[in-house]
């Protein structure tokens, strides 16, 4: 009894993780094929104002799902232990997740401030689409390492 509900509550976490980290693989995803493309025929002041106002909110809002995602997939790891399969996808996930945390602050965020600011401000920054296109580069990959992410965790609970 107690094994089937260790395997539910490593499910259950699998599954928290990957709805989790969906939510901002899905918004990169967005940005890597459809964004990218919208902003390049853009102005400067459009992409200053609009993703200057668009980052405001999704910096409030998007933290709640990398940490939910990354708590949860750290608690399957405790849950499923170390040593087997389901242990190094889960850990996989965990790494890709945290390199992800890292392209986004290195790369991502400060250019999310300034655009923010610039938003606020309603003034254009000289190096606007410098920026974005600096943003644009990272996406691809900080998507690609989620997409990772949730393939792992969804093949280490399906084979629990």
């Amino acid at each position: 009894m107690e094994t089937n509900i260790l395997k539910f509550v490593a499910d259950g976490l699998a599954c928290v993780a990957v709805l989790s980290v969906g939510v901002i693989y899905g918004t990169d995803t967005f940005f890597a094929l459809i964004g990218r493309k919208a902003l390049a025929h853009s102005s400067e002041a459009a992409i200053a104002d609009v993703l200057g106002h668009v980052h405001e909110v999704a910096d409030a809002r998007m933290p709640i799902f990398g940490v939910l995602g990354l708590l949860a997939s750290l608690a399957f790891l405790v849950i499923v232990g170390l040593g087997t399969l389901e242990s190094h996808l889960g850990l996989i996930a965990l790494v890709a997740q945290v390199l992800f945390l890292v392209l986004y602050t290195i790369y991502s965020k400060p250019i999310n401030v300034r655009l923010r600011q610039a938003a606020r401000s309603k003034l254009v920054p000289a190096d606007t689409r410098q920026m974005q296109e600096r943003w644009d580069r990272v996406v691809v990959i900080r998507a690609s390492l989620l997409f990772i992410a949730m393939a792992c965790l969804f093949l280490a609970a399906a084979i629990l």
